[in-house]
C-alpha cells in the first residue's frame, strides 16, 4: 500500500490538532456524523420552520454565502487532495451543531450567523481560484492554509457555545471571541492574497507560520489585558483575600485534631456534589471549640476536590465587614481562575459592584451557575462574629444562591438565635464541642510534650507536670481555647512552685480563666500594669487592628509633651498582657473575641470601660498629630530625622484613624462636654493644621459632628471637611505623584505631610537590589521602625500603602494596577477623573451618556402637537428608553397638563432613574401616593432614595401647615427593604435631628372633648418620643406588620431603636407602653420585639392604671380659644389638666387574635406580669376567642397559665410600686363600656362606620 501524500497528512494533522484543541471526544464524535451539506440545509430549514412560529431566529439566510463558499471548497479539496470523509465532516458538522445549539436565544443566534456571513465574505471561490494554478502542489498547500483558518473559527465557536451562559455572562464574554474570529477573517484575507500564480512555496510557508503566531498573539494579548483589568479593579474593590489565614490555621493545627470531621459521615455527605440531601451544613458549637481550625480543615479537605471558596470573619474587623464586602470576597476568589468571571466583572458596572449588595449577589449566582464554574464549595467562618444586622443579611443572600445546583455551603458559627432562627430548617447541623474531646486530649498531649522538651525538665518534674496537666482535656469540656489558655500561662511560670501553684486548681471556666491573668496584671507593678491595661483597651476600642510598631510609639505619647516620641526598644506585648493576646503577621489582636467580651464586660472585676479606652486613644492620636511633626513648614533635613527616628511610626494610623474615634466620643456623649480634654486638643488641631490652600468647599453634614461643639462651627467645619475629603469618589485616582492636583481638596495640612513622607521614604530606601555603602544606606534602621514591608503603593487610599510590600519590584507592579489611563473629555463628568481601563468603555461611555440623540419630531414641537393621551405615552415611553435630553425638551408642554406626568413618575421611580426624576417630580409633590414610596424602595437606588427624602422635608418641615401624608407606608416599605445601603440612608434619615418633618398633627392640648370623638388619635402619647412627628412612625402597627416573620427586619429594626435612643435618649415608659400595644394589634406578635420593648421600659398594662395617666402642658392662648368654642367658657385661661385613658391592654388584644403566635404572645405577656383582670366592655381577657384557644394551640390552659405565672404579676406590682390607693381604682369595665355624654349632656352619635373603625382600629378612649 503507497503511503499517503503530504497534503493528505498535512490536512490529516489539521484534523488532530483540532481534535485535541475540542478536549471532548463525544462532542468530536457528533461533528463526524454530518457528513454532507444536505444535512445542514435540512437543519436549518428544521430550525427556521420553527422560528417562523416562535419568532426567534433571524437572518439565517445570511449564511447562505458560507455554505456556498465552503461548498466549493469542499469539491476542490476532493478533486485535487482526495481526503479521507471525516476530514470534510468537519467542515460540515460544526454549522450544524453550531446553528442547533444557538437556535433557541436570538441574541446567540445573530452572533452565530454575523460571524459566519463574516467568513463567508472573506473566503475566496475555490473553483475560480483553482483554474489559476498550474503547480498544484502550491494549490494544496493553499487548500490546506484555508482548512486550518476554518478549523480555527470552529474550535473557537464551538468551544464558547458548547456552555451554556446567561446573557449577562454572554454579553461580558462574547466580544473577546468576537475580535478571535475577527483574526481569523484577517488571516483569510490575508491568504487569499496568496491565490495568484507568482506566488511561491516558500510564501505559503511564511504564512502557515504566521498564521499560528496571530493566533497565539492576540491569546497573549487579550488575557494579558483583560488579566491587567481585573487586576485594577480587584485594587479599587479591595476585597479581602484570606488565603494567608488560611496558610496560618494550617500550620498551627494540632495534628489529627480534625479527623473526626473528615470521617463524619454528615461531612462526608456535604463533600458528595452528587447528594442533594446535604447542601447546607451548619458547624456550631460552644465558644473556643476549634471551630476555625475545623473550618480550615474542611476548606483543606474541599480543596483536593472542587474550587472551594472561604472566608475567615474575624471581631477585629467587624466594623468593615458587611454582607457586600464578604459576597465581593466570594465573586473575586471565584473570578481568580475563572476566565468568564474575568471578563464579566471587567465588562460590570463598577459603581455597582463597588456599592449595591444585590447587585454583587447576582453577578455571583450568575456565575456560579454557569458550567465553567463547576463543582464549588462556600466555607464561611466565624459568621457570628459579625454584626448581627449584616449577617442576617449575609444569610438571607447565601440562603438564595442554594439554587445553583453544584453548590454546597459550609457555615461556622456560634448557636445565637438569629442564625438559629435562619439556619435551624435549611442546614443539616453538627455540633463541635459534643465531639472532640479526643482532639483536645491529642492537642494538650502534643503541647505538653513540646513544652517538656523545650524546657528540657528532669524526668521527675516531667512526671509532675503531666499529672498536674491530666484533667484539663476534661476540665475543658469541648474548648480548645480553655486548653491553650492554660498552657500558655503554665509555660509562663518560672520554677515548679510556680507552675504547680498555677495548676493545682485549674480554673472553672474560660471566664475563670481571664480572670486569673487580669489578676496577674493586677499585681505587677502600677507601670506595666498601667500599659498593660492601655494595650488591651487600645487593642479592643481600635477600629482597625493596630500594628505592633503603631502601638509601641503609641504608648510613648504624652499630651503634655509637644513633641513626637521616639521608639528606643521593642515592646514584649505578650508579656505585658499574659496569653490572652497575640501578634499575627505584625498585628496585634486578641485570641478570641470572647476575650474583648470578658475584658469590657461591666460584670467582671477590674473591667476595662470600653468608651474610656476610645477616650485615651483618641486623646493620644490627637497629641501626636498636635505634636509638630505636621508641620507644613518642617525643613526636609528635620523631616528626614524624624522619619529615621522613627517618629512616624504612627503616622498612617493617626492620619487615617482619628475622625473614626472622635466621632465615636460623640456619639456615646452626643456631644465632647465630657470630654474637655478632647475639646482642647481638636482647638490645638485646626490652628496648627489648617490647611491655607484648602481650595474646596465644605457641603458635607453628619448629624454626629454637627453636634459635637455646637458653639465652635470651625471645628464641626474642620472636621466635615476632612470626612468629606475622605469620602471623595476621585481619591481611587490619587496618586502621591500627582499630589499637586489633590492635595488642596484636603482641609488639613496631613496628606500634604503624608507627601512629604512618601516622597523622603523613596529616597533614603536603596533604589536597586544592591543596598548602597554604610552610612549612606538606612534600610535597617527603616526596616527596624516601619516593619519588612517597606515599599509602600503610592496611592493614598490603597490599603497597600500603610501593609506595603517586601520588594520594590512589587510594589512597582502592584502601582501599575492602579492606572485608568482612558479619561472622559467632559470635565464635568465624574469618569474626567476615574477613567477607564480601555478605549472601548469610554467610547461606549461617551456614546451613552454625552451624545443622547434628540428623538425626531420634538424640535419644534408646540402646546398642540399632542393630544392629552398622546402626550401620556409620549412621556411614559421616553422614561421608559431613559431619555433624559427628550424629556427636556417636552418639559413645557407639561405644565398644563401635570397628570400625564404621574405613570411616568412611577415607572422613573422604579427604575431608580435620578435624572428622569428630577425632572418629573417637579411637576408632582412626591408624597400624594402611596404607590410611589413603594415604588422609590424598590428601586434600591440610594442616592434617590436619600434626595426624595430630603425633598420631603423641604416640602414640609415639621412647623409647616401641611403635613406629608402615607408617611407610615413609606416606613413600612422602608423598614422592610432588602437593600442594606437603602435602609442605611433610611436610618440615617430618622436619627438626624436636623432633618425635620411633618407627618402628623399636634397633640390635642386640653381638648379633652376632640379625643372623646377621635379616640384613635390618642396623639399626646405619640407626642412623648422626641420630634414625634418623624419618630412615632418607629413604632406603629404597619412598621411591626411590614417586619413580621422576618429575623433580619426585627433585628434590624430592634438596632434602630438602640440607635434612636443613643441621639433623642430614653424614651418615655408610656409611649413605649403604647407602641406595646400597637404591637399586640398589628398581624406580628413578636415576642423577640415585645421582649425588647420590655426591656428598655414599656409598661405592660397600659394604659391601664397608673399608667394610662398623661399630664397635660400648659395651654397656649391659641389652645385656650380652641377651648372656647368647645365649652362657651371664659377666656380659656392656661392650667394643666391630667387625663387617665382606659382600653384593651396588650395582653388583652393578644387574647382577641386566635393564630398560635398570637397564643404564644399572650402566654409571654402574662409571664412577663401582664395583668389579665384589665377588661373592657364587660369582657376580659379570658373570655376571648385566643384565650379559649390557648389549650390547642400550646397545651395549656388560660387559667393553667394563669397559675403558673401568678408570681410574675406579683413582682410586676411591686416593681411599679402597686396599683391600690391611687385614686383610679379599675374597676370601671362596666362603666366604661356605656356611652360617654358631652358636658352639654348630649349623648354622643355614632355612625356605622365609627363603630367598624373601633372594632378594628380603637385604641384607648378616655375614661
Amino acid at each position: 500500500m503507497s503511503a499517503p501524500h503530504p497534503s493528505q497528512q498535512a490536512f490529516e494533522a489539521a484534523k488532530n490538532a483540532f481534535k485535541q484543541s475540542l478536549k471532548d471526544e463525544n462532542l468530536f464524535g457528533k461533528l463526524l456524523a454530518t457528513t454532507s451539506v444536505e444535512q445542514v440545509y435540512e437543519a436549518v430549514q428544521d430550525i427556521q420552520a420553527s422560528a417562523h412560529v416562535e419568532r426567534r431566529l433571524r437572518h439565517l439566510g445570511k449564511i447562505r454565502t458560507f455554505i456556498e463558499k465552503l461548498t466549493e471548497y469542499v469539491s476542490v479539496v476532493d478533486t485535487f487532495v482526495q481526503v479521507k470523509p471525516d476530514i470534510l465532516a468537519l467542515i460540515w458538522g460544526p454549522i450544524r451543531l453550531l446553528v442547533v445549539w444557538t437556535s433557541s436565544i436570538t441574541k446567540f443566534a445573530d452572533a452565530v450567523t454575523d460571524a459566519m456571513e463574516k467568513i463567508g465574505d472573506a473566503l475566496p471561490h475555490a473553483l475560480r481560484s483553482a483554474n489559476i494554478f498550474d503547480d498544484n502542489d502550491k494549490l494544496k498547500a493553499l487548500l490546506e492554509l484555508f482548512y486550518k483558518d476554518i478549523l480555527d473559527f470552529y474550535i473557537i465557536a464551538l468551544k464558547f457555545f458548547s456552555l451554556s451562559r446567561s446573557d449577562l455572562v454572554f454579553e461580558a464574554v462574547w466580544p473577546k471571541q468576537r475580535n478571535k474570529i475577527d483574526v481569523v477573517v484577517s488571516n483569510i484575507n490575508r491568504h487569499t492574497t496568496l491565490m495568484r500564480s507568482e506566488v511561491t512555496m516558500q510564501h505559503i510557508s511564511a504564512e502557515h507560520e504566521f498564521r499560528d503566531k496571530c493566533l497565539a498573539h492576540f491569546d497573549h494579548e487579550t488575557d494579558f489585558q483583560e488579566l491587567q483589568r481585573f487586576q485594577t479593579l480587584k485594587i479599587r474593590v479591595s476585597p479581602r483575600i484570606y488565603d494567608d489565614r488560611l496558610d496560618w490555621l494550617l500550620n498551627r493545627s494540632s495534628k489529627n485534631s480534625a479527623e473526626w470531621l473528615v470521617a463524619d459521615n454528615i461531612f462526608r455527605g456535604w463533600l458528595d456534589i452528587s447528594n442533594s440531601a446535604v447542601r447546607l451544613l451548619w458547624l456550631h458549637g460552644i465558644p473556643g471549640a476549634g471551630k476555625t481550625f475545623l473550618s480550615a480543615a474542611a476548606i483543606d479537605e474541599a480543596k483536593t476536590r472542587h474550587r472551594t471558596l472561604f472566608v475567615f470573619v474575624s471581631h477585629i474587623y467587624q466594623n468593615s465587614t458587611t454582607a457586600r464586602s464578604i459576597l465581593q470576597s466570594l465573586l473575586f476568589q471565584l473570578a481568580f481562575d475563572v476566565k468568564d468571571a474575568q471578563s464579566l466583572l471587567v465588562e460590570s458596572n463598577e459603581r455597582e459592584l463597588l456599592g449595591s449588595t444585590r447587585h454583587v449577589l447576582g453577578l455571583l449566582r450568575t456565575l456560579l451557575g454557569t458550567p465553567t464554574a463547576g463543582p464549588t464549595y462556600i466555607i464561611l467562618d466565624g459568621l457570628d462574629e459579625m454584626e448581627v444586622v449584616e449577617r442576617g443579611i449575609l444569610l438571607q443572600q447565601l440562603t438564595d444562591l442554594e439554587s445553583c445546583p453544584e453548590l454546597k455551603i459550609l457555615i461556622s458559627s456560634r448557636r445565637e438565635d438569629d442564625i438559629a432562627s435562619i439556619l435551624g430548617a435549611k442546614a443539616t447541623e453538627i455540633r463541635v464541642d459534643k465531639r472532640n474531646s479526643d482532639s483536645i486530649q491529642s492537642y494538650i498531649n502534643q503541647r505538653t510534650q513540646d513544652w517538656i522538651r523545650t524546657a528540657n525538665f528532669e524526668q521527675e518534674i516531667r512526671n509532675r507536670v503531666e499529672r498536674l496537666l491530666a484533667p484539663v482535656a476534661k476540665k475543658a469540656n469541648g474548648m480548645f481555647l480553655y486548653a491553650r489558655i492554660i498552657l500558655d500561662n503554665a509555660e509562663t511560670c518560672n520554677g515548679l512552685e510556680e507552675i504547680e501553684r498555677e495548676l493545682r486548681v485549674l480554673p472553672v471556666d474560660l471566664h475563670d480563666a481571664y480572670h486569673r491573668i487580669l489578676a496577674r496584671i493586677g499585681q505587677s507593678s502600677s507601670t506595666l500594669r498601667h500599659k498593660a491595661m492601655l494595650i488591651l483597651g487600645w487593642i479592643g476600642s481600635s477600629p482597625i487592628p493596630m500594628t505592633r510598631h503603631e502601638m509601641e510609639q503609641a504608648l510613648l505619647v504624652d499630651s503634655s509633651s509637644n513633641a513626637a516620641p521616639a521608639v528606643i526598644a521593642e515592646v514584649n506585648f505578650v508579656h505585658i498582657c499574659g496569653p490572652v493576646i497575640e501578634v499575627v503577621d505584625d498585628s496585634l489582636q486578641f485570641v478570641h473575641f470572647t476575650v474583648k467580651e470578658y475584658i469590657f464586660s461591666r460584670e467582671v472585676s477590674g473591667f476595662i470601660d470600653h468608651a474610656e479606652a476610645n477616650h485615651s486613644l483618641t486623646k493620644t492620636l490627637l497629641s501626636y498629630l498636635c505634636s509638630g511633626a505636621f508641620d507644613a513648614a518642617l525643613p526636609d533635613e528635620k523631616l528626614q530625622e524624624n522619619i529615621l527616628a522613627g517618629i512616624y511610626r504612627l503616622h498612617w494610623y493617626a492620619t487615617s484613624q482619628w475622625v473614626v474615634l472622635v466621632r465615636r466620643c460623640v456619639e456615646k456623649s452626643k456631644d465632647l462636654s465630657a470630654y474637655p480634654d478632647l475639646l482642647e486638643l481638636l482647638t490645638h488641631l485646626v490652628l496648627e493644621l489648617r490647611s491655607h490652600s484648602f481650595n474646596g468647599q465644605v457641603d458635607f453634614n453628619d448629624r454626629v459632628i454637627r453636634a459635637m461643639v455646637p458653639d465652635r462651627p470651625e471645628i464641626s467645619q474642620f472636621v466635615c471637611g476632612i470626612l468629606q475629603f475622605r469620602q471623595d469618589d476621585r481619591q481611587a485616582d490619587w496618586n502621591y505623584t500627582n499630589s499637586c492636583t489633590w492635595v488642596g481638596l484636603d482641609p488639613s495640612v496631613m496628606s500634604f505631610t503624608s507627601t512629604r513622607i512618601y516622597e523622603r521614604l523613596e529616597e533614603l530606601l536603596c533604589q536597586e537590589r544592591k543596598h548602597r555603602n554604610p552610612p549612606n544606606c538606612f534600610c535597617a534602621t527603616l526596616h527596624r521602625h516601619y516593619g519588612t514591608k517597606i515599599f509602600k503603593c503610592s496611592y493614598p487610599s490603597c490599603s497597600l500603602n500603610r501593609s506595603g510590600f517586601l520588594t520594590r519590584e512589587g510594589c512597582k507592579t502592584h502601582i501599575g494596577t492602579h492606572s485608568r489611563p482612558w479619561k472622559c473629555r467632559d470635565a464635568r463628568c465624574l469618569y474626567a477623573t476615574i477613567g477607564f481601563s480601555s478605549k472601548r468603555d469610554l467610547h461606549n461611555h461617551w456614546q451613552k451618556l454625552h451624545e443622547s440623540p434628540q428623538p425626531a419630531g420634538l424640535v419644534n414641537l408646540t402646546e398642540h402637537c399632542f393630544s392629552r393621551d398622546e402626550l401620556k405615552v409620549l412621556v411614559f415611553e421616553l422614561t421608559k428608553a431613559g431619555d433624559v435630553d427628550g424629556l427636556r425638551n417636552i418639559t413645557p408642554h407639561l405644565e398644563r397638563q401635570r397628570e400625564v406626568v404621574w405613570p411616568a413618575l412611577l415607572l422613573a421611580a422604579k427604575m431608580g432613574s435620578l435624572p428622569i426624576m428630577e425632572i418629573l417630580s417637579q411637576f408632582f409633590q412626591i408624597q400624594n401616593n402611596s404607590d410611589f414610596f413603594a415604588a422609590l424602595v424598590k428601586s434600591e437606588n440610594p442616592t434617590l432614595f436619600r434626595l426624595s427624602l430630603d425633598k420631603l422635608c423641604e416640602q414640609y418641615p415639621s412647623n409647616g401647615k401641611y403635613r406629608v401624608r402615607n408617611y407610615g407606608s413609606l416606613a413600612a416599605e422602608a423598614f422592610s427593604t432588602s437593600s442594606p445601603e437603602l435602609y442605611a440612608e433610611w436610618e440615617d434619615f430618622l436619627l438626624d435631628p436636623a432633618r425635620q418633618l411633618n407627618s402628623t398633627r399636634a397633640p390635642a392640648g386640653v381638648m379633652s372633648e376632640t379625643l372623646d370623638w377621635d379616640p384613635l388619635s390618642f396623639d399626646e402619647v405619640q407626642a412623648l418620643i422626641p420630634h414625634f412627628r418623624k419618630l412615632s412612625v418607629v413604632f406603629s402597627k404597619g412598621v411591626f406588620s411590614a417586619v413580621k416573620k422576618d429575623a433580619l427586619f426585627e433585628t434590624r429594626l430592634i438596632q434602630t431603636w438602640h440607635r434612636l435612643i443613643e441621639v433623642v435618649g430614653p424614651l418615655d415608659p408610656r409611649f413605649l407602653g403604647w407602641s406595646l400595644n400597637m404591637l399586640a394589634r398589628s398581624s406580628s406578635h413578636s415576642i423577640t420585639m415585645a421582649a425588647e420593648l420590655l426591656r428598655l421600659g414599656a409598661l405592660i398594662n397600659f394604659p391601664r392604671g397608673w399608667e394610662g395617666v398623661i399630664e397635660e402642658v400648659q395651654v397656649s392662648s391659641e389652645e385656650s380659644k380652641c377651648r372656647q368654642r368647645y365649652d362657651g367658657k371664659g377666656k380659656g385661661v392656661p392650667r394643666r389638666l391630667v387625663k387617665r385613658y382606659k382600653g384593651m391592654t396588650a395582653l388583652h388584644y393578644a387574647s382577641r387574635a386566635t393564630s398560635e403566635q398570637a397564643a404564644q404572645f399572650a402566654r409571654f405577656l402574662l409571664e412577663q406580669g401582664a395583668d389579665p383582670k384589665y377588661g373592657w366592655a364587660d369582657v376580659t381577657p379570658a373570655e376571648e376567642k385566643g384565650a379559649i384557644l390557648m389549650q390547642k394551640w400550646l397545651g395549656e390552659s388560660w387559667d393553667e397559665v394563669l397559675a403558673r405565672t401568678k408570681e410574675a404579676r406579683q413582682e410586676r406590682k411591686r416593681e411599679q410600686g402597686g396599683e391600690s390607693g391611687n385614686g383610679l381604682d379599675e374597676d370601671e369595665d362596666e362603666e366604661s363600656s356605656k356611652p360617654k355624654r358631652h358636658r352639654n349632656g348630649r349623648k354622643r352619635q355614632k355612625c356605622e362606620s365609627d363603630r367598624e373603625e373601633d372594632e378594628d382600629e380603637q385604641l384607648f378612649p378616655p375614661s
